[in-house]
């Protein structure tokens, strides 16, 4: 009997931000060190983001998300869409969510099936909605996927 199930096929995990310096309340995270292209991402629709945070103290219990944004790159091979900014911010992809009790150690946050923009490039953004600053030593690991269907 053939397999009518379909199976979704993950790729090599890129480690977008691997050191991400610190972000002070309301800022947008600046760094990039490995670039999203045709060339790790292309074959890929879709992808999910990690966020390893490592608080320096107990975060306060409001205000609880870090938003993460997509910016298309070398669109038609030539232009680029803004960095996000608190005017303008490309594309919202969700939210991680902090606990209320969360405090210092290392934490790891996931936003599944985000869309990737296909031949294009793009790259990743955090924003810092929490009363207090990000420290520096963040990353944000990209993990490409797609889905494959049947097999005989």
């Amino acid at each position: 009997m053939a397999d009518a199930s379909t199976r979704v096929v993950a790729t090599t995990q890129i480690a977008h931000v691997s050191n991400g310096a610190s972000i002070a309340a309301a800022a947008f995270s600046a760094t990039i060190d490995t670039a999203l292209t045709s060339t790790n991402c292309k074959n890929w629709p879709r992808c999910d983001v990690v966020l390893e945070y490592f608080p320096g103290s107990t975060t306060a219990a409001t205000l609880l998300t870090i938003p993460l944004f997509r910016r298309d790159i070398n669109i038609d091979s030539t232009a680029d869409e803004a960095v996000p900014t608190s005017i303008a911010q490309a594309h919202y992809c969700g939210s991680f969510q902090l606990s209320a009790s969360t405090s210092t150690g290392s934490h790891y946050m996931n936003i599944t099936d985000i869309p990737l923009p296909g031949n294009t490039d793009c790259e990743f953004y955090i924003s810092n909605a929490l009363t207090n600053t990000i420290p520096a030593g963040w990353k944000l690991l990209v993990t490409p996927k797609t889905d494959v269907g049947a097999t005989a």
